[in-house]
């Protein structure tokens, strides 16, 4: 009796001269992916194998993207307090530094550049003490940092948590308001409307050597910055009173500069140098901890090469299935070959059989992943109502959700790394069953 999934022999005479890829060869690659496992078919096999693409892709997708979304809510915490470009204007005259602070606003893709003093001082309260950095800023560049226009989020954690911004800035020489950062007033056991004292060493010059200089000021806001790091070492003055206060009249120390997209910043380096001279030194906000920046890019590549391994030894699958058709299907290719059918054609018929599994398996995982991603919020919110518990504690990562932003260059080389796996991984049992002699496999039937 006929095997009901050998090729029909019509089929395979007409092939005779045909195009690669041809209908049948799809025809027969079809029926042998259909093929019932009592027919020597690889149906449960092929299953295994797409779904195990499928999860490996998903997987993959799902955790670049919550990658992605942790580096970005970290660098918008980061950066919206803390300046892309840095230049050096220590050495440089007020009239200079405006100069150079218009020049460089002028740059395309340059958001602000904003002149500062800064300094180290010991802070006290009634309570405690600390050393803190402070910056002194003028009211409206306060006012336009990320990091307290955030606070307009009804969701934010991060911007004025305490007090606001009304009387920074007012009075004699820029007035005795500051804003703390939270950690800083946490540590000191303060809040808006109390008073501290700052110490310096930067005072006044005289016979006896430098002053230490000393004044009290008053709390006007508390700021969550959103890193432990910054709200923990934080406050700032008006750039008046810092001028006064750190012993800098009419002179700045730095001029931040914030650029639409922070990527950039390494690429703005040349321009903002060339722009400031040569005495001055220019730097980006990655320069100032390279091992930390430098680790996150690394984590990064690592976890997408992780990931990758996972798709590829999902795919592997794919092997043991074709390896299994083959030597079930020995028969029929040499009927093939008898037939007129070439060894090209019977490599494509098998790496069409595991490449529409690896494709199928990486489509369906790619329309998964994305809407993982998609719905991750509902996700959290289920996870927490079948566990009864806060899988994510707000108060201690600053975010409410899970971050997730789908990069759809990530997506496309999911789809082209797990084509080109199933792919690959095909040619081994196909190039087999391209070579097999068609009279060894029928000497015994």
């Amino acid at each position: 009796m006929a095997d009901p999934s050998a090729p029909d022999v019509a089929s395979a005479g007409a092939a005779k001269g045909a195009a690669p890829f041809s209908a049948y060869e799809f025809m027969i690659a079809g029926r042998y992916l259909r093929t019932k496992r009592k027919h020597g078919g690889v149906a449960l096999i092929a299953m295994i194998s797409f779904f195990g693409i499928m999860l490996a892709v998903t997987g993959l997708i799902a955790v670049m993207s919550i990658m992605n979304g942790f580096r970005n809510e970290l660098f918008s915490q980061l950066l919206g307090f803390q300046p892309h470009v840095y230049v050096d204007t220590y050495e440089m005259g007020p009239v200079r530094v405006d100069q150079l602070v218009n020049d460089i606003e002028a740059l395309d893709g340059v958001a602000s550049a904003i002149p500062v003093v800064q300094g180290q001082v010991m802070v006290t309260s009634d309570a405690s003490e600390a050393f803190i950095q402070v910056l002194a800023i003028s009211p409206d560049d306060l006012a336009g940092l990320d990091v307290i226009r955030s606070g307009d989020d009804p969701y934010s954690r991060t911007g004025l948590t305490q007090g606001d911004l009304s009387e920074f800035g007012t009075g004699l020489n820029g007035g005795d308001v500051i804003v703390l950062g939270q950690g800083v007033a946490t540590r000191l056991r303060v809040q808006s409307g109390d008073y501290v004292t700052f110490l310096t060493a930067r005072g006044n010059s005289g016979p006896f050597g430098v002053t230490p200089r000393r004044k009290a000021y008053y709390v006007g806001a508390v700021l969550a910055a959103g890193v432990s790091t910054i709200d923990n070492s934080l406050a700032f003055m008006p750039l008046d009173q810092g001028q006064l206060f750190f012993n800098r009249p009419d002179a700045t120390d730095m001029v931040h500069v914030r650029l639409e997209d922070p990527d950039l910043a390494p690429d703005y380096l040349a321009s903002v140098g060339e722009l400031a001279g040569l005495n001055s030194s220019v730097f980006d906000y990655t320069q100032l901890d390279p091992a930390f920046f430098n680790a996150l890019q690394f984590e990064r590549t690592a976890m997408r090469l992780i990931m990758a391994i996972v798709v590829a030894i999902a795919a592997m699958n794919i092997i043991s299935g074709l390896v299994m058709l083959v030597k079930n299907k020995s028969r029929d290719i040499a009927v093939l070959r008898t037939m007129g059918a070439s060894q090209a054609s019977i490599l494509r018929i098998f790496l069409l059989v595991g490449a529409s599994i690896g494709m199928l398996g990486t489509f369906a995982g790619i329309i998964l992943g994305i809407l993982f991603v998609v719905n991750i919020g509902p996700i959290q919110d289920f996870i927490t109502w079948t566990t009864g518990a806060q899988v994510w504690d707000p108060s201690v990562y600053y975010l409410y959700r899970v971050p997730a932003e789908l990069d759809w260059s990530e997506v496309v080389f999911v789809s082209v790394f797990g084509f080109a796996v199933s792919l690959l991984v095909t040619l081994p049992p196909a190039w087999r069953a391209a070579r097999l002699d068609p009279v060894e496999a029928l000497r015994y039937e």
